[in-house]
């Protein structure tokens, strides 16, 4: 998931400043589209994701307010907080920690075996080429990304054969044909320089370092979403999960997602009503 831009919610601060440099043909290289539009989608988003999470977490506060009035009055009646919430949070920061580790290996195995310049480079039977840098990208969309560069070429080509086909019928199936075939031959070429990649990357130990980076960045998140998940019995636990997430889930090891806020915002109604909302979700679907 290590794209240009990465696929891990906790790297988007480190990583963001990072691009990926496609190539269109091997005669010019191609300026990375302008994003100014998904940019301002995103935006919103974070914007709409960061006034939830500050409102789901300002509700737990306000909720806490009155806990922390009485401890500080010395009320000996404080509940504490159970060892199911201990133990998520305790997950949480163990996750973090693996997730962390496998940066640090698969980081170090990236600069020594994929040079900045490093590219996979497809030719192709109509001329020219198709290239993908292999830094900060997985194997599988660099895959993807090139098949789709490559269909676009011979699509392009094809359009071209339409004016051959009015006047010569035969001619423009043929030609028409031939260029499938070409087109169906470099995409097998495509797969053999993948896997030859793949294999390289074994050898070395880089795609299992890729593999645990994933499966790591994985587990972080779905241990962040499972303290989210929970159902706070005590308002000790509102104030113990409140400071959590101001700490963990405001842009400096990672931010809240959809999944997670939904998750919040869940976590203090009663059951019943998330039930509700389920049954009513698949009614209407």
């Amino acid at each position: 998931m290590m794209n240009g831009s990465p696929g891990f919610p906790q790297l988007r601060r480190l990583f963001g400043s990072l691009q990926r440099h496609d190539s269109v043909t091997i005669a010019e290289r191609a300026t990375p589209p302008t994003i100014q539009a998904g940019t301002s989608i995103m935006n919103q988003h974070v914007n709409r994701r960061a006034i939830l999470s500050s409102s789901a977490i300002a509700t737990a506060a306000i909720a806490v307010a009155g806990q922390e009035a009485r401890a500080r009055a010395g009320d000996a009646s404080t509940p504490s907080v159970s060892r199911e919430l201990e133990g998520l949070i305790e997950a949480k920061h163990a996750a973090y920690a693996r997730f962390i580790a496998a940066i640090d290996v698969a980081t170090d195995l990236e600069e020594a075996h994929l040079p900045k310049t490093a590219e996979l480079f497809v030719p192709l039977s109509i001329g020219g080429g198709q290239s993908r840098s292999l830094r900060y990208s997985e194997l599988e969309s660099i895959e993807a990304d090139l098949s789709d560069d490559i269909k676009r070429r011979y699509a392009e080509q094809q359009q071209k054969l339409a004016a051959l086909a009015k006047v010569a019928p035969d001619l423009g199936k043929q030609s028409s044909a031939a260029l499938r075939k070409a087109e169906q031959a470099d995409l097998r070429t495509l797969k053999k320089l993948i896997k030859e990649e793949r294999a390289r990357r074994s050898d070395v130990g880089l795609e299992q370092a890729i593999n645990e980076r994933n499966e790591a960045s994985d587990a972080e998140r779905y241990a962040l979403n499972a303290v989210c998940t929970y159902r706070c019995t005590t308002m000790e636990e509102h104030r113990v999960r409140a400071k959590f997430l101001m700490e963990f889930a405001t842009g400096k090891y990672g931010d809240l997602q959809t999944e997670d806020i939904d998750a919040l915002l869940w976590s203090f109604l009663p059951e019943e009503a998330l039930d509700e909302a389920v049954r009513a979700s698949e009614g209407a679907a």
